[in-house]
């Protein structure tokens, strides 16, 4: 197969022409920069909360975009280790490394759990950005990451994640997951979920500070604290989301079963992390690097300050028996009954919320 040279962000990289398949000799997806963008702008906020020198781990590297993208968009980066276990994507990420003169990148052809064991306590970051899911390379990824570090996780793997393969995400993830209005949400707190349990054996706290859903794919940006209370804080926001099938009615639980006020039995998501998914800090310090990530961003900020639930306007609506509203309209009718609310990256037509649901509902039959 034959290269073209691609241009993103501070780098220019080789890749292999062609439609991308997993079975691709060096996997790189242009449909995934939003990723990317929006990681280099999380690692620059993470980099400025730490005074320690910085070592990086990109450990799926595919052709290296990735890793080379915060080497020379993230200031005070010393060092980074570009990984990928394929020999042809070890021998073009050596060429993107060149090509871009960029001398402190570690270049390893090595399985990834491989290179995380050898390295122990050693990254202040790991990005995990598989085909599939990023399951197999947490318990690595919680053991090589240092005290005060980062993990960036993406999973495609939305099928078993969302609900659509339940007995998948209990063999990947250890959750029983479920298909609803605001899947996509719980499939981000299933996943961070997990991580959570995965650290919390090596006495490490996570803390998200930024998830999203775009497309086919989940992103999970978070900080790593060292110690068994904040391991225990993190256990302690561990529960089931509650979902009433007849009303729309949700809510996070300990127990996975209860009924609901319609008279019901509410279905349940679970275990699954049940604490907020933003750091309204971190979030404000995001710098956008265009008109996409800006507008992203601006939901995100306004998201970031609501604790809540989510709802999807339409399943309301179709619930109901109610005209489909705008989403701008339910937030500022919620706000004007002061309640907090505000669009949601989990989907277009998506609202989060701290008022009950005959609230929602009431709001949505007066527009």
């Amino acid at each position: 197969m034959q290269t073209k040279i691609v241009s993103e962000g501070a780098c220019k990289v080789h890749v292999y022409e062609g439609k991308i398949t997993k079975k691709d000799p060096v996997f790189f997806n242009p449909e995934m920069k939003f990723n990317r963008d929006i990681s280099v702008a999380c690692l620059k906020v993470a980099r400025e909360m730490s005074s320690e020198t910085w070592v990086i781990c990109d450990l799926l590297s595919g052709c290296g975009i990735r890793g080379i993208r915060y080497l020379l968009e993230v200031p005070d980066v010393e060092s980074a280790v570009l990984n990928d276990a394929n020999p042809t994507a070890f021998e073009i990420i050596k060429k993107n490394v060149g090509f871009n003169k960029e001398k402190s990148a570690i270049v390893e052809n090595l399985e990834g759990n491989v290179l995380l064991s050898m390295h122990n306590n050693k990254f202040n970051f790991i990005d995990i950005d598989p085909f599939g899911s990023p399951a197999m390379f947490l318990d690595g990824a919680g053991r090589a990451v240092r005290h005060g570090g980062f993990l960036g996780v993406t999973a495609t793997d939305l099928g078993p994640l969302a609900g659509t393969y339940p007995k998948t995400c209990l063999r990947r993830y250890g959750a029983k997951s479920l298909k609803t209005d605001v899947m996509h949400e719980t499939g981000v707190r299933i996943l961070t979920g997990h991580i959570t349990r995965v650290l919390s054996k090596y006495d490490k706290g996570f803390l998200p500070l930024l998830c999203f859903c775009s497309r086919h794919y989940y992103r999970i940006f978070g900080e790593v604290k060292k110690s068994r209370s904040c391991a225990d804080k993190a256990v302690a926001a561990l529960g089931y989301m509650l979902y009433c099938h007849k009303c729309g009615r949700r809510k996070y639980s300990k127990f996975n079963k209860e009924i609901c006020e319609c008279g019901v039995e509410f279905d349940y998501a679970g275990p699954l992390y049940t604490g907020n998914l933003f750091d309204v800090d971190f979030v404000q310090r995001l710098e956008p690097m265009d008109s996409k990530m800006e507008k992203f961003v601006d939901v995100l900020r306004e998201e970031s300050k609501v604790d809540g639930m989510i709802y999807d306007v339409h399943e309301i609506c179709s619930l109901n028996k109610l005209e489909t509203v705008r989403r701008d309209c339910l937030v500022s009718c919620l706000r004007e009954k002061d309640y907090r609310a505000s669009g949601s990256v989990f989907g277009g037509h998506t609202v989060r919320t701290d008022a009950p649901l005959n609230v929602i509902v009431e709001c949505v039959g007066k527009k």
